[in-house]
């Protein structure tokens, strides 16, 4: 079962989505199985999300191609099985986005110049009151740039996985924090290491990349959410505002 299901698997591989691999009868002579034995590989086939299956005397077999979002969910499972630790994933996410920056570090292309560029603006009209969930925004438009420009699918694909499954560990105790607010000195600091890492980019300059993408996996270790200021409107607020005014004040 176990060659056959590979033989499948193979024949998937090399057929475009949605085409037609024959009827049940087809695909036991190709396979050379039986039904019973098809149709149990059938099924584990369509949990890997590689074949449909359209029942019927109309039907037959048809090549699938598993989306991000499903791969994603079955690898978030299989870790959950495993009971990887979210230190461990974030330690792999840090290392990925330091290899990321050096790699858009050292391109020396106009697109990167013009990227960079781009969301340096962003980085510099980012305010220091900003919320938890407005600052991740950015940074997921930051790290979805960035890989586009190294074009490095596998990379990207690792890193999403690290952030996802410390996001879904995470999630029961971020989910009421979205519109937090960090500590304006948290912000001051998050702003200038992006633009580190962006100015790296733009010039070319992977030494500079790297070591501006390991500040950067410094900072973020000193924060955690459950550190986070109180939400806008509790006791805290009239402190934090204070705050903001002077590092605002000193900014400019």
């Amino acid at each position: 079962m176990r060659a056959a299901a590979t033989q499948l698997r193979a024949a998937i591989l090399e057929k475009q989505d949605g085409e037609f691999l024959g009827d049940e009868r087809e695909v036991t002579l190709h396979l050379g199985v039986s039904r019973t034995t098809l149709r149990q590989i059938a099924r584990l086939l369509e949990r890997e999300g590689l074949l449909a299956v359209k029942r019927g005397a109309s039907g037959g077999y048809y090549a699938r191609r598993p989306s991000a979002g499903s791969v994603e969910a079955a690898v978030l499972d299989y870790l959950e099985i495993l009971e990887i630790r979210t230190d461990e994933l974030s330690t792999m996410a840090s290392i990925i986005w330091i290899e990321a920056i050096r790699q858009a570090s050292t391109l020396k292309s106009k697109m990167a110049g013009t990227v960079a560029s781009r969301l340096l603006k962003i980085v510099r009209k980012t305010d220091s009151d900003i919320s938890y969930g407005d600052l991740i925004t950015i940074e997921q438009t930051i790290r979805s740039e960035v890989f586009a420009l190294i074009d490095s699918p596998y990379v990207k694909f690792i890193f999403q996985i690290s952030n996802l499954f410390g996001q879904k560990r995470l999630s029961s105790d971020t989910s009421h924090k979205t519109s937090a607010h960090f500590e304006p000195e948290f912000i001051v600091a998050w702003r200038d290491i992006k633009q580190l890492e962006l100015g790296a980019i733009r010039q070319s300059d992977p030494e500079l990349g790297v070591l501006a993408a390991r500040r950067s996996r410094d900072l973020w270790r000193t924060v955690s959410q459950f550190q986070l200021p109180p939400e806008i409107g509790d006791a805290s607020k009239p402190k934090r505002e204070a705050k903001t005014a002077a590092v605002r004040s000193r900014e400019s």
